[in-house]
């Protein structure tokens, strides 16, 4: 994303340090340790096979951080915003919480238009994002819904760089360091080594441990939530048992990187990936009945309206979700919409749905109570 302003200096700082330290530590590692430092210390043997390994994790995460650098972050489509104007006031909006909003379009104060769940607004970017996880000054962009996978596979692999490239890379390390220091009482042992390689290849260790420090728990915590299908700024909502977690650490993965295959391991859009960014499937047990069913319009065959079907969270108030597998023939695009954000048809089928204004969001938000019930003599 695009800023403007004095923070754009300050990003511009970030992205051009994380680049000087990823092709510092990639040409230090080729050109000064497997060019010239391994060879004098006896180790051509090695060159080879550490040539390719390490290179293949340290291009794996170049990509992934250009990738996630460059990648759309997933601001809210334009489709959205044709379908929240088409709907008009059927379309019950809430205000945003920090607290968890299944099946809710919530208000952004900031760009005053509605926004599909999990979308938050990015203050740098000036856009809402879809599953906005943060913003992240090191790429200059927002981790969300189109580039989560990338950032999670660049703090993989970068960090496996490191960690790779300094255990690689330790004997020769311990060895350089004994002849500086040797050197600094006037000892020469050893093969010559021109004492800008030597430097260089120090300095490239200890950024190796600590890029690594910085980066292990960092793909610690986010790896924590990934696999519990929360985001950063979910991480602390306790109004409800989380109601996006499918279950198990793999199917919540599959919600950020499609349906288990290859192309897991590359920064590529995934390749089976059943999401849009707009309606979020639930957790089993609270893939329910849709708010609207039963208020004007007919129940699918196949779904019974038995108590079990719905919900409750920790308050007793009980939500539902769309019908999502339950149904004979899986809802998709605006179809999906529609149930999952409990659009109420109108009573007047002749009604004029023109473009809201702001009295009709607050009166979309006033068409179902609290307790998920549509109102009374609503028009």
């Amino acid at each position: 994303m695009v800023h403007s302003g004095p923070s754009n200096w300050t990003a511009q700082a970030t992205v051009t340090a994380s680049l000087t330290a990823f092709l510092f530590e990639g040409f230090t590692y080729n050109a000064v340790y497997l060019g010239r430092v391994l060879p004098a210390l006896g180790g051509d043997a090695k060159v080879t096979p550490l040539l390719i390994i390490f290179n293949t994790i340290w291009g794996l995460a170049l990509w992934s951080y250009l990738r996630t650098s460059w990648a759309d972050p997933g601001a809210v489509p334009e489709e959205w915003h044709d379908f929240v104007r088409r709907v008009g006031v059927t379309l019950p909006i809430a205000p945003g919480m920090k607290e968890w909003q299944p099946g809710k379009a919530t208000m952004c104060k900031q760009c005053s238009r509605a926004r599909p769940e999990r979308a938050h607004h990015c203050g740098l970017c000036g856009v809402c994002i879809l599953r906005l996880d943060h913003h992240c000054p090191w790429i200059n962009n927002c981790v969300g819904f189109n580039n989560h996978k990338y950032f999670l596979l660049t703090c993989l692999y970068a960090l496996l760089a490191c960690v790779v490239g300094f255990v690689t890379a330790a004997p020769e390390l311990v060895a350089v360091t004994q002849r500086l220091r040797l050197a600094m009482h006037g000892i020469d042992d050893g093969p010559p080594l021109d004492p800008s390689d030597e430097i260089a290849f120090l300095v490239f260790g200890t950024l190796a441990v600590f890029i690594s420090m910085f980066l292990a728990p960092l793909l610690y915590f986010q790896l924590t939530l990934a696999v519990t299908n929360k985001t950063t700024i979910e991480a602390n909502y306790i109004n409800m048992t989380n109601p996006f977690d499918q279950g198990t650490a793999l199917q919540n993965l599959a919600q950020i990187f499609g349906a288990p295959g290859p192309d897991w391991i590359l920064p590529i859009k995934p390749w089976r990936l059943h999401l849009d960014g707009v309606s979020f499937s639930s957790s089993a047990e609270a893939e329910k009945l849709p708010l609207t069913a039963g208020m004007g319009g007919a129940y699918p065959e196949d779904v019974s309206r038995d108590e079990e079907d719905f919900s409750y969270d920790g308050k007793g108030k009980n939500w539902a979700r769309a019908f999502g597998d339950r149904l004979k023939t899986p809802l998709i695009g605006e179809a999906l919409w529609r149930a999952n954000y409990h659009v109420v048809e109108p009573n007047r089928q002749d009604m004029d749905l023109r473009k809201p204004s702001t009295l009709d969001y607050m009166l979309g938000c006033m068409q179902i109570d609290c307790d998920g019930n549509q109102k009374p003599n609503f028009v």
